[in-house]
This record gives structure tokens, C-alpha cells and sequence, in this order.
């Protein structure tokens, strides 16, 4: 059997986006028999949250649509740590910057919205921690309906 493909996904304090998106990705491939083929983690370029639970706001979205969040811990990714991983899945412009800047490799470097058809789009998952909930429900959605997208583009890379 081969070996999981390890993939994080990248925000600024690994306790909105990132955390959603893994729980939201690692959901969609469960439900497709693929989780067996992944490891999915999340981690922040900032340190603020270190050890830290996510965000209720986060985990109350997670929540209403059946993920756990519970069991998350806040991470940071730094250069160190970066052969941890065979994917970074950056969810705006910003940490994909910071993730060049540490020396990611634009080849293992996705945005989470890059496989959207609207060529005039920003690819970025906005920020909704300074947002009310609806930032949360926005990015929730933003995730699910690229979660497919991105799992199949890992699945043809490994045919």
C-alpha cells in the first residue's frame, strides 16, 4: 500500500480557515473511500494561537454540518517543519506568500480556490475572524465547494 499523500492547509492563525478546510476536506474524502490514500493537518504562519483550541465560531459551523473540531490544537508552520508535508493548500495570497517565503516550493503550493471556473475571481477564503458569523458560514461553503475539486486533482497526480 502506498504511502498517504500528507497535505496542510495554511492560515494566518490556524484557527478559522485552516482547521475548517482540513475537517472539510478530510469529510469529502471520507465520504468518497479516498481517506485511506491522505493525512490532512492545518497550521498558521503566525504564532497568536499555538496550542489553542479553534475558534467557536469555527467549530459551531463544523458543528452544524456534522465535522469535529473539538480534538483541534493550533499549529505554526515554519521552514523547519516543512518536509512534514507533500502539499501546502494556502487559503489566501498572503500565506501563500509567506510559504514561498519560507521555502515551499511553487510546484507543492495550491490556492483552496484555484479550481474555481471564474477566471475574474480572487482566489483567497477570506479572513472571517474579525467578521460576524456569516464570515464563517461564507468560508464554509467557499471550502465544500472546493473540497472535491482538490481531492480530485491529488488523486490524478498520484495515478
Amino acid at each position: 500500500m502506498a504511502k498517504p499523500m500528507r497535505i496542510v492547509f495554511v492560515c494566518l492563525g490556524n484557527i478559522c480557515r485552516s482547521p475548517l478546510a482540513e475537517v472539510v476536506v478530510r469529510g469529502q474524502a471520507e465520504k468518497r473511500g479516498l481517506a485511506h490514500q491522505f493525512e490532512f493537518s492545518s497550521a498558521g504562519t503566525g504564532d497568536w494561537h499555538i496550542g489553542g483550541l479553534a475558534d467557536a465560531r469555527s467549530a459551531a459551523i463544523a458543528q452544524q454540518y456534522g465535522l469535529d473540531l473539538s480534538q483541534h490544537r493550533a499549529q505554526q508552520i515554519t521552514a523547519s517543519k516543512l518536509s512534514q508535508w507533500d502539499w501546502f493548500v494556502a487559503m489566501d495570497a498572503d500565506n501563500r506568500e509567506s510559504l514561498l517565503a519560507m521555502g515551499v516550493s511553487v510546484e507543492r503550493l495550491l490556492m483552496m480556490r484555484q479550481f474555481e471556473s471564474d477566471s475574474d475571481m480572487i482566489a483567497d477564503v477570506p479572513d472571517p475572524y474579525y467578521g460576524g458569523v456569516h464570515g464563517f458560514e461564507d468560508a464554509y461553503h467557499m471550502l465544500k465547494a472546493n473540497a472535491d475539486a482538490l481531492l480530485d486533482y491529488f488523486i490524478k497526480g498520484t495515478d
